[in-house]
């Protein structure tokens, strides 16, 4: 399994946790349960997949080619996402409706979590597409 595919389990995995804690922690703590949002800051850690050791290629011409085409494709969907709600909020609030402030701060959160979901996915499916050529440890 190559770096990109082992930090992109890895954010699927951080992604999940926080979901989970947040989710499970919502009928206790009610709004208080958004500080697990703060698991996020685990991503961070997903560099160490990329120290370079004596003697070894990192990443390859493949491997950038196929982060940029996931980062594309993370930021195409963002951008979808991030119109549809934009247009669509006064539908639900009116057009003189006020929005929760913390639909706002928290939509920054599902925002970053989109994004690496798309990311981490994208990669995924392109070294799962082209499997023909094994990649190594």
């Amino acid at each position: 399994m190559s770096r990109p595919q082992k930090h992109a389990w890895f954010n699927l995995a951080v992604i999940a946790l926080t979901l989970a804690v947040v989710l499970l922690t919502y009928p206790i703590l009610g709004r208080g349960a958004f500080g697990g949002l703060g698991f996020l800051g685990l991503l961070g850690f997903g560099q160490f997949f990329y120290r370079k050791k004596h003697g070894e290629v990192v990443t390859d011409e493949r491997d950038n080619l196929i982060q940029q085409r996931s980062m594309l494709a993370a930021y195409s969907v963002f951008w979808l996402v991030f119109v549809a709600a934009g247009t669509l909020t006064p539908l639900y609030y009116g057009y003189n409706g006020a929005v929760p402030a913390i639909l706002v701060a928290d939509s920054v959160w599902a925002a970053l979590m989109l994004h690496v979901v798309t990311h981490s996915l994208v990669t995924l499916v392109q070294y799962g597409s082209s499997s023909d050529v094994e990649a190594k440890p």
